[in-house]
């Protein structure tokens, strides 16, 4: 959970911390570690090696989610809605053939696990290679962020905190319930991912919204049926169908999960990194919170055997309400449709050639003072009738005509400017010698009155009013 966290925030902070090659050996490395230590802790039966051998095995799985994210994002949502359930129906085929056929020894189980890792890094790497090069390069989304606020989604985006709350329940359901489902349940749970893979294969792909309430739906049945999985009032068919649901569910959520994934990394290349990460991070601590409860709530029942159905039947309170009232009106699809790409400063990384020549543009030069002061001494230039003046800058004339029609203080305009001719959030805040939270601020006040969304449209409707002042 601590590593996809740092790798969350180290892409939105400091992307040059992610090179792909470096961790992916890191992740080739732990993976083998976690083998390694798994052998020794099953077939020594010593509990701290297997302990030591668990956070390794979460580093390794983690790089590779980000690297499988980064390369569904490159492919387009439209081949990732494909490309993700079959990997879930292939791996529900996998386990049954594996069940069915034989019984792997703990050798070949561990060795499957290392191998299967290894290949999924060795594979989705060469997508990704070029992606987290390019976002090093670049400005970190931090910064970005301030000129292009539709292109990155916040961390308490709506999106991400489903994400979580989902993992909760899931987190929970899964520490109250440690055993492997039997194969034919694993039949069963495996089914809406089935449909979804035969309807995206008929060209008839549900959308986000449809995805996330078939995965809700399967949640909530499953935490109804929970009071007949605990030892209050055990049904041995009211746990199976339990198990499914939850099962089922968890699997939609996370196909889905994927999905949104690629379908925002997609639409902005350079946040496709901070988005897989920001989604595994979710994930992850979605978990570390629901198995912590169940645990305390198993401790509970040995006082106050009621604990665990009272605890679940809130668990599922909380989940309905939020997804009755906070998400009433939200729309995943919506919401990541009004993910734009980031608008990147061609001129970025020459930050005084840039301001030498906005002062260029904005008032005279030096040089051109210097050449005035020269002219000075001239007959011609000491007559203030034949002494030239300054023209208005095209691009001023349209922004202040722009700040007159829209409204903006004189603050804003100034940042209107600047953000006119391409400028970044570190630029604006020297020049203009404000904080990155107030530039933040005069940026979304702008996008308002202005009714765009990124910092290319507003360009744009910039240089369509000066053409129309020409």
């Amino acid at each position: 959970m601590a590593f996809s966290v740092f790798l969350a925030v180290a892409a939105y902070r400091k992307p040059s911390l992610l090179r792909e090659r470096f961790w992916s050996i890191v992740c080739l490395g732990a993976t083998a570690v976690a083998a390694a230590s798994l052998y020794g802790g099953i077939s020594g039966q010593y509990t701290p090696m297997l302990a030591m051998g668990s956070p390794f095995g979460g580093i390794g799985g983690a790089w590779v989610s980000v690297l499988v994210g980064v390369s569904l994002a490159q492919r387009g949502p439209k081949q990732a809605a494909l490309a993700v359930p079959a990997a879930f129906v292939m791996q529900y085929a996998a386990n049954a053939a594996i069940d069915a056929l034989c019984k792997p020894s703990i050798e070949a189980s561990i060795a499957l696990y290392a191998v299967t890792l290894a290949a999924a890094c060795l594979l989705a790497r060469s997508d990704a290679h070029a992606v987290m090069k390019t976002m090093r390069d670049a400005n970190a989304p931090e910064v970005l962020n301030v000129t292009s606020p539709s292109s990155y989604l916040p961390f308490s985006h709506l999106i991400f905190v489903s994400i979580m709350l989902f993992n909760v329940v899931c987190g929970y359901s899964l520490a109250s319930s440690a055993a492997a489902l039997p194969l034919g349940s694993a039949a069963l749970s495996c089914l809406p991912v089935a449909a979804v893979l035969v309807a995206t294969m008929l060209r008839r792909s549900p959308s986000l919204d449809t995805s996330y309430r078939a995965a809700v739906l399967c949640i909530i049945a499953g935490l109804l049926a929970a009071p007949f999985a605990l030892p209050l009032c055990y049904d041995a068919m009211g746990r199976q169908a339990h198990d499914i649901l939850l099962s089922a569910g968890s699997d939609l959520f996370s196909m889905l999960a994927y999905c949104i994934v690629a379908a925002v990394g997609y639409r902005n290349k350079l946040g496709a990194v901070f988005v897989a990460s920001t989604v595994l991070a979710a994930q992850w601590l979605g978990i570390g919170i629901g198995a912590p409860i169940a645990q305390a709530a198993a401790a509970a029942a040995q006082i106050v055997p009621s604990t665990p159905l009272w605890t679940t039947a809130a668990l599922a309170f909380v989940f309905i309400a939020y997804n009755y009232v906070t998400l009433r009106n939200f729309g995943f699809d919506r919401a990541i449709e009004s993910v734009l790409p980031a608008h990147v400063d061609e001129n970025a990384g020459g930050e005084n050639s840039t301001e030498n020549g906005l002062a260029s543009e904005v008032e005279p030069s030096r040089n051109q003072s210097a050449d005035a002061g020269g002219e000075a001494n001239k007959p011609e230039a000491a007559n203030p009738a034949t002494t030239a003046q300054p023209a208005i800058d095209p691009i001023d004339e349209a922004c202040l005509s722009i700040a007159c029609a829209c409204n903006l203080t004189n603050r804003e305009t100034d940042v209107l400017r600047l953000l006119a001719r391409g400028r970044t959030s570190p630029f604006i805040q020297e020049k203009l010698v404000l904080s990155r939270n107030t530039v933040k601020t005069h940026v979304r006040h702008i996008y308002t009155k202005l009714d765009v969304h990124s910092h290319q449209e507003l360009i744009s409707k910039v240089e369509k009013q000066k053409a129309g002042l020409e």
